[in-house]
């Protein structure tokens, strides 16, 4: 079983904790060194002081007795070249190094270094002179200072940092929790509200946005609120769909049982057998209702499909689009004359939706055009747009139905008395949206109608013809 993830506002916690414990540490260190780089220059400076005092004491021959005076009271030694030493009586000798046995011999001019005395820590400058009682050659006199006081400020200034980083990082975490808290308020909003829609399918709950709430979340909340109008959206015209669809097949369904229940009726009893030629009819009939069911489910399926999957989207010449649609048209009609005007008109979609959008404009307008006119179809550039245009000379449409005769299952007065589902026009309507263009209808001068399909062009623009 996968152990439970850290949550965010832990995560920012201890971020945020650790980026303060970062800095606290990083300025106490720096603190500290900065501290002891200052006392230590003082004690040089107090060191170099002193050679004046051990000079004096080198020329009295380190004979005169060095009282004590604690932890203030520097430690002077003469060294000599051949490297023995002269310690004042009642003091403790100082420890002679390599380094410093060097600068007894002039090889160095002076040297210092830590060490201890008697177990305290000690610094200790040793110094080459030369006066009238050392000869030409001189020695070295050496200057020590205990060193207790400058590492016991340096420990307590560290106690002191310590505990105050301690404490102030504890109080940054504690800090940065409440804050990161009270900041992920709003995305918790946003869980709870997505938590909720999981687990009853209530699409209608929105995310609320404060007036306050942080722009990242704002636009969060706002995207899943658009997010669920759209899902809401689409669930209802699937449900819409399934309910006219059932709607629309039941008066079919309802006829072919009625025809098949006589048909099978006729057979079980002879003695009511049906005249030949009303047998014909109702097989006829059944034929054709048979015909019907078989175009309406097509159209649902292809109304239900999504517009964003199966073909490949791609770059299309509209005009040869249409020119396969109108092959199709022609062998569906052949009763019904078809005239083109085109010009190449590149779009971006998907070739055979296109063309199934086309044809249906073809099919509306051979089924209402009156016989001996034809059915003109036009291709052009215009402006930034591809459109395509179908003209019929029928007997139009009202203008209060020129808008919903691409609603799903709508038919005018006139199209109950016509076979088709009322698909058709919806179908094109949603494949020309899903390709970012518009369809639209309008009445036509002289009688009949002209239907639009408009869509965006690749390429540079063109004027209108």
């Amino acid at each position: 079983m996968k152990g439970r993830r850290p949550s965010l506002r832990r995560r920012l916690g201890v971020v945020s904790a650790a980026a303060v414990a970062v800095a606290v540490i990083g300025v106490s260190v720096a603190a500290w060194l900065l501290l002891r780089d200052q006392l230590s220059n003082v004690v040089n400076e107090r060191l170099d002081r002193q050679v004046v005092f051990a000079v004096k004491i080198d020329s009295a021959g380190m004979r005169s007795t060095v009282q004590s005076g604690g932890p203030d009271t520097p430690l002077y030694q003469t060294v000599f070249p051949d490297g023995s030493s002269l310690t004042p009586v009642g003091q403790a000798s100082i420890p002679i190094s390599a380094a410093d046995r060097q600068v007894a011999r002039r090889q160095l001019y002076d040297t210092t270094e830590d060490v201890k005395i008697n177990g305290t820590s000690y610094r200790v400058l040793t110094r080459w002179i030369r006066t009238k009682q050392t000869g030409p050659n001189g020695h070295a006199v050496q200057i020590a200072i205990d060193l207790s006081e400058m590492n016991g400020t340096l420990a307590s200034f560290g106690l002191v940092l310590a505990l105050t980083g301690g404490v102030g990082i504890a109080a940054a975490g504690v800090l940065s929790y409440w804050l990161t808290r009270a900041g992920l308020r709003p995305v918790d909003r946003v869980v709870a509200a997505a938590e909720h829609v999981a687990s009853t399918q209530d699409l209608s709950a929105a995310v609320a946005v404060g007036h306050r709430d942080p722009n990242e979340v704002t636009r969060v909340a706002e995207s899943m609120n658009a997010m669920l109008t759209a899902l809401g959206a689409s669930r209802d015209a699937q449900r819409q769909l399934v309910e006219d669809a059932s709607h629309e097949l039941a008066t079919p369904l309802t006829s072919l049982r009625t025809n098949i229940d006589l048909l099978l009726r006729a057979e079980n009893h002879p003695e009511r057998q049906l005249e030949s030629a009303d047998k014909q009819r109702l097989l006829q009939d059944v034929q054709a209702q048979m015909h019907e069911l078989d175009h309406l489910i097509e159209e649902v399926v292809e109304l239900a499909r999504d517009p964003r999957s199966g073909e490949e989207v791609e770059e299309i010449d509209l005009a040869e689009v249409v020119r396969s649609a109108m092959t199709r048209a022609k062998a569906r009609t052949p009763q019904v004359n078809f005239t083109l005007t085109e010009t190449p008109a590149i779009v971006r979609g998907q070739a055979n939706a296109l063309e199934r959008a086309v044809l249906n404009l073809l099919d509306n307008a051979a089924k209402w055009g009156p016989p001996g006119l034809p059915v003109e179809v036009l291709v052009r550039q215009w402006g930034a747009s591809a459109e395509v245009k179908v003209a019929d000379r029928g007997p139009g449409i009202a203008e209060d139905d020129l808008e919903r005769v691409f609603e799903r299952f709508h038919r005018t007065k006139e199209a109950r008395q016509m076979p088709g589902s009322g698909l058709g026009l919806a179908i094109v309507r949603q494949v020309v949206q899903g390709h970012g263009g518009r369809a639209w209808m309008s009445r036509r001068d002289g009688g009949g109608i002209e239907a639009w399909i408009q869509l965006p062009q690749v390429g540079p623009a063109t004027s209108a013809l």
